[in-house]
């Protein structure tokens, strides 16, 4: 965690404070945008090992008629390999309204 002290004089300026509070908004703002895309990274990788988990589930209850996995494995390996987003929730939607304004993501891969 970072620390700033800032000492105030009389021959400081307010630009210098301002700048400060300005630059200590962004980064704020930075690291809660990685935290949020680290967290959404994480549910999307839970959701493929889950994805595999419940098909060898499924797979014994169906007495070993695999005909699910077809679909289910792939689709799991993807979610929990992958570094593309693929869960659709309110962090791709943000993501990709900025994407679409033009500000780009300081906290990709």
């Amino acid at each position: 965690m970072r620390h700033t002290v800032i000492i105030c004089t009389d021959t400081t300026t307010g630009d210098a404070l301002a700048y400060y509070l300005e630059s200590r908004r962004c980064w704020e703002h930075r690291e809660r945008r990685r935290q949020q895309r680290r967290w959404y990274f994480i549910k999307q990788r839970l959701s493929g090992i889950f994805l595999i988990v419940l098909t060898m589930i499924l797979i014994k209850l169906l007495d070993g008629d695999a005909t699910i996995a077809l679909i289910t494995v792939p689709l799991g390996l993807y979610l929990a390999f992958t570094k593309e987003m693929c869960i659709v929730n309110e962090f791709y939607w943000q993501t990709k309204e900025r994407a679409k304004h033009g500000r780009k993501d300081r906290t990709a891969h």
